[in-house]
């Protein structure tokens, strides 16, 4: 079986009232996982190691990560290197009146687009995602993800953030409600 290497993932958010929101993430580049790979070894085989696997992990993946950090000493570098890192290759799709626009997952968080408990959420699966994505060979890799996914309510997709935003229906601007939406019609460089 072939495996495809650029396996992104999809996290849709719905809400009541409200358009479904969508958050897409990439792998980590092989520079990033050979810069931390000690802590993304270590979060991977911790969950593990607790039996938290597929069913837990992704929630607590992100704070993980940090306590490894933190008792290696390295949190700083972690947070603004790895952590920063993981938020640059994630992307939140709103649809606004302008139409879907698209913006990384550190300005959705602090323009207030998402609310502090589907941060929470938001990071820590695609954390588990990133960790599975550096770690699992690539023979099992698929199926993981594809499992992991499901009870998620994720899906796996080939398409980059600008091809997966360029994918999403559009909807009339009276269909919009966007009580939340405060991003600019600016998209972002394709990730």
């Amino acid at each position: 079986m072939k495996i495809d290497r650029r396996l992104n993932l999809v996290i849709p958010i719905e809400r009541e009232d409200e358009p479904t929101i969508y958050v897409h993430s990439m792998p980590l580049s092989r520079e990033v996982f050979e810069r931390y790979f000690l802590v993304i070894s270590k979060a991977f085989s911790a969950i593990y190691a607790e039996g938290l696997s597929i069913i837990a992990g992704p929630r607590i993946a992100a704070m993980l990560i940090r306590k490894i950090a933190e008792d290696a000493g390295v949190l700083d570098d972690v947070t603004q290197g790895l952590l920063m890192e993981i938020k640059r290759l994630t992307n939140v799709m709103a649809l606004t009146p302008e139409g879907w626009t698209m913006t990384p997952l550190q300005n959705a968080e602090d323009r207030g687009l998402l609310d502090e408990d589907e941060v929470s959420e938001v990071e820590g699966v695609i954390c588990f995602f990133m960790l599975a994505s550096a770690m699992h060979k690539k023979a099992e890799l698929r199926g993981i993800l594809e499992k992991a996914a499901s009870l998620w309510g994720a899906e796996l997709s080939s398409l980059s953030a600008m091809e997966h935003v360029k994918s999403l229906p559009t909807l009339t601007p009276a269909a919009v409600h966007g009580k939340r939406v405060k991003v600019s019609s600016t998209t972002s460089s394709p990730g």
